[in-house]
């Protein structure tokens, strides 16, 4: 983990050297001097050597220090951390779907592989992985929200309480009355973008189940489950499942790191206010400081994401535990 994070932490630091343009003017904007350009220089460091301005911001990375936003003018980590719920839910909401449909999927693929079944949801992964996630939010939008006008295609919803006024005996019931409608509000907005995201890690999952299925069932312990008479059910849900689900895993985890990616455009097309959305405008002004703070927490996310990933598998797999 240390050694991934201190190569992310130069190729974050490599994209303020690289960038178009000179950082200080940037910073210093439109109207600025060259006086005042030159001061902007030596407050941030720039004019001394690329190795000596790595080590400070590489020290100010390790007080939580990432630098003060050119556009928005409040810490860089504020900024993230203001909107990063907002992503980690969308992505955790989406990983939670794709993991239930696909097991599914998968499951009922392989244990029997060649069927009607199989085939059918072999093509529908087909389409998810052909389609890209992008292009599914602009076909939902379209059909859920222009045409059918069920769902809402614009925003994200807080669940929050207004206690004020609410007194006595009442007080607990309207409160819970309050948050779960809030809840099934902001659920309605959830809904289009976590499953335009979730499609193309749905037919993933189902694809690299299905086949981890047909090979696990194949196995000689499979073979002596079922002289010893247990049922057909027991020993795919609880038997094969568990021994397929192991590459799955991996995939899952491996994949994390492309929903994060792919999250930014499901972010613009929903006008969902995450990190995503931040990243857009950061790139757009040009605002360097951010776009180093998105790229160091989005690296730090997969890598604590990879370390769970491990520690699950190790579980799952006696092998690694104790080999």
């Amino acid at each position: 983990m240390f050694i991934s994070l201190l190569v992310v932490s130069i190729i974050a630091f490599a994209i303020f050297q690289i960038v178009p343009g000179d950082p200080a003017r940037m910073m210093s904007g439109a109207a600025a001097t060259p006086q005042d350009i030159e001061n902007m220089r030596q407050i941030w460091g720039l004019d001394r050597p690329a190795y000596e301005q790595y080590l400070i911001w590489l020290s100010h990375l390790f007080q939580g220090d990432l630098g003060k936003s050119i556009r928005f003018k409040v810490p860089v980590l504020d900024l993230i951390f203001e909107r990063l719920p907002a992503t980690l839910e969308l992505i955790i909401v989406s990983v939670i779907i794709a993991s239930i449909i696909g097991v599914v999927l998968g499951v009922l693929s392989g244990a029997r592989k060649g069927g009607f079944l199989d085939r059918i949801f072999t093509t529908i992964s087909f389409l998810g992985l052909a389609i890209p996630n992008f292009l599914w939010g602009l076909i939902f939008v379209i059909i859920f929200g222009a045409i059918l006008k069920i769902l809402p295609v614009s925003g994200r919803l807080e669940i929050g309480v207004d206690v004020a006024g609410i007194t006595g005996f009442m007080m607990l019931d309207s409160i819970l009355t309050l948050n779960i409608g809030g809840f099934l509000v902001a659920i309605r907005h959830l809904i289009l973008p976590s499953v335009a995201l979730a499609l193309g890690l749905i037919a993933i999952i189902q694809r690299t189940l299905a086949s981890s299925m047909v090979d696990v069932m194949t196995k000689d312990y499979i073979l002596t489950d079922r002289i010893k008479g247990l049922s057909e059910k027991k020993i795919i849900l609880v038997r094969a499942l568990k021994n397929a689900f192991i590459p799955t895993l991996t995939i899952v985890g491996a994949q994390f790191a492309f929903l994060i990616g792919g999250s930014t455009l499901i972010e613009l097309i929903f006008g969902w206010p995450g990190v995503g959305t931040l990243a857009f405008i950061a790139v757009q002004w040009k605002d360097i400081p951010v776009i180093q703070g998105i790229v160091f927490i989005y690296a730090l996310i997969v890598v604590f994401v990879s370390l769970i990933i491990d520690l699950v598998y190790s579980f799952l797999n006696p092998k690694i535990r104790f080999g």
